[in-house]
This record gives C-alpha cells, structure tokens and sequence, in this order.
C-alpha cells in the first residue's frame, strides 16, 4: 500500500501530461479548416496509448485502475458542470465509460499488432468510430509517432520522462 501511495503523486503528473498534451495536439490539429470541438475524444486517444504502454510493461493493474478513476471523476463533474442532474449521472456516465472501455480494447489490439496495417486499422477506427470529424490523418500521425516513441521508452524513464514526441 505505501509504494503505491508513493506512486500516487507520480500518477497523477502522468494524468497531467495527458491533459496537457492533449491540449497542445488538439489545438494544434483544429487551428486548419477541419475544425472539431470534440477534445473529450482526442484525450481518450492519447489516455489510451498511455494505458496501452502500461499494460505492456506490466506495470501493476493498480496504477491503470487508478488512472481511469481519475477519468471517470473528470467525466462525472464535466457531466454535473453541464448541467446534468444528479439523478441521471450514472446513465450518463455508464455510456461514456463503456465507450472508452470499447475504444480501449479495439485499440489496444491495434497497437499490440502495429506493425502489420496499424495505420490503416487505425484509420478504419477513426473513421467509423469516433464522433467527431477529426482530421484522421493528423491523429493518426500523432498517435503513430507516440507509439513507436513509447516502444522505444524504457520503464525506468516512463515515470520521469516526456510521454509524448515533442514536435
């Protein structure tokens, strides 16, 4: 229990960078004139890579566990802050959760076997999955370039490290 209350503080920077590179690649991928307003998807992407990385090292289930509740907690106030009733929240939430947990599966997969089509199974997702009108082949780009740079990661680095490649 103490080493992973020592990790705790770790987790959450490693959420932190999530959400920032999340912020930083969506901006930079909606400044063209294939605008979205969907960040909740483009930060489940780069959430998933993270926990895809994770569950590849064999980090402890612990520390996945714990950065999904994080998630989950984010998800809930985003759906009190716009204004859903207490009532509704968990139908709500229970969506939202079973779609990331598809989306965590599905590309899981995808990672695991990259080398062979990755990009275009990777593409198809995109395309038929996701709401929003994300520019495909810039994600794909991005998440292309951050999973060869985490394959490449050492564990020992993943705690103090960038997470992703610096453009």
């Amino acid at each position: 229990m103490f080493i992973f209350n020592k990790k705790k503080k770790d987790l959450d920077n490693i959420y932190y960078k999530i959400v920032e590179e999340s912020k930083v690649s969506y901006y930079s991928l909606n400044s063209g004139p294939n605008y979205t307003d969907h960040f909740r998807e483009f930060f489940q992407l780069n959430l998933i890579l993270i926990l895809w990385y994770m569950k590849t090292k064999n980090m402890d289930e612990k520390y996945l566990e714990y950065l999904i509740s994080i998630f989950i907690k984010d998800l809930e106030g985003m759906v009190v802050e716009l204004g859903g009733s207490e009532t509704s929240l968990r139908k709500k939430i229970r969506k939202f959760v079973e779609n990331f947990y598809g989306r965590l599966y599905t590309f899981s997969e995808i990672f695991d076997n990259f080398e062979i089509a990755g990009k275009k199974k990777i593409k198809k997702v995109i395309n038929k999955n996701l709401k929003s009108a994300l520019p495909s082949k810039l994600v794909i780009e991005h998440l292309s370039l951050n999973l060869i740079y985490l394959k490449k990661l050492d564990q020992k680095d993943f705690w103090r490290a960038n997470l992703f490649v610096n453009k």
